[in-house]
């Protein structure tokens, strides 16, 4: 039976997979090779790397790794033997292998690497992104880009904002949190990422929520959701107040848990406040209490809950009940 070559000499795959074989044998990079895809792969990924100011080392461990993987060892060296079907049938193997390896290692080089956008420090920090969406970070909040490109717009959310996001049909947005993802067209909405729960309040348009076991909600202006404990919640009325009163440097308290309280002001001052003295912790309080100043603020919620907190350390509190 006559063996036929698989590819001919002249095969732009074969020759293609023989200039990558030559160029990792040699060590001299991919920039030599003067295709057209690996030129445009080759400019995207220095496009790309040149956003990004410093790799860890962890990376350039993992690189290394990658490339000694793929690299041929001496053994299994495929090199030119003495018959043409036998030379053909190596290259043809080769031209699979080497352009599969290629195309891995290139897109392994290229995962999305967060890019830090805006990082608030003690006080609100407000920031315009490129499709000119405005982001509102509450204090020690933190908005990184994860993609930006013709079909869609993903940011990761660590913290708290308020987002206004500029309509365009064709390019959804999406906030993604350590536990769930926001997915809209154009809306507005804060998003809160504190500790495990991720809670999503809807002002204007329309969200859809969905955790990390591919369960969503869609959610109507006013409503809001969360996910706790890896568990979507329904979406139910709510008071915007409850969500934006932040942005006004106060906190509008409308029979809430003295823990959630506490619990908020530690995220929003980076603070620990100890409240171990107090007798019920599940009180609920009314009220408004200004952000100006921790000092401030502690002060004003002193009064409410019949005590004063002392500072015991740096940045650190203790409830003192006074009777």
């Amino acid at each position: 039976m006559e063996t036929k070559d698989l590819l001919p000499e002249n095969d732009q795959d074969l020759l293609l997979a023989k200039q990558l074989d030559s160029a990792l044998q040699s060590g001299e990079g991919f920039s030599s090779i003067q295709d057209p895809l690996i030129q445009s792969l080759l400019a995207y990924q220095n496009k790309e790397h040149a956003q990004i100011d410093t790799l860890t080392s962890e990376s350039s461990e993992m690189w290394d790794k990658v490339f000694s993987e793929t690299k041929p060892q001496k053994k299994a060296r495929i090199t030119s033997l003495s018959t043409r079907k036998t030379n053909t049938w190596a290259w043809a193997t080769a031209a699979t292998v080497l352009l599969a390896a290629f195309l891995g290692i290139f897109w392994f080089t290229n995962l999305e690497n967060p890019v830090l956008v805006a990082q608030s420090g003690n006080a609100i920090e407000s920031v315009i992104l490129a499709d000119g969406s405005q982001v509102s970070l509450r204090p020690y909040s933190s908005l990184y880009e994860i993609e930006l490109s013709d079909s869609k717009r993903s940011y990761e959310l660590e913290g708290e904002a308020f987002f206004v996001v500029s309509k365009d049909a064709n390019k959804p947005f999406s906030v993604a949190s350590d536990n769930g993802i926001v997915t809209v067209l154009g809306t507005q909405f804060n998003l809160s990422t504190w500790g495990n729960e991720t809670k999503l309040f809807l002002e204007e348009g329309s969200v859809r929520l969905s955790d990390l076991h591919q369960n969503s909600i869609v959610l109507k202006p006013g409503e809001k959701a969360t996910i706790s404990q890896n568990l979507l919640s329904n979406a139910s009325p709510a008071d915007a107040e409850e969500f934006k009163d932040w942005l006004n440097d106060e906190i509008v308290l409308n029979s809430t848990p003295v823990s959630q309280v506490i619990n908020e002001l530690e995220h929003h001052f980076k603070a620990t406040i100890d409240i171990s003295g107090m007798q019920n912790t599940s009180e609920l309080i009314s009220g408004t209490i200004a952000l100006d100043e921790l000092s401030t603020t502690l002060n004003d919620l002193g009064v409410i809950l019949g005590g004063t907190f002392r500072e015991v350390n740096s940045n650190s509190f203790t409830f003192i009940p006074l009777n």
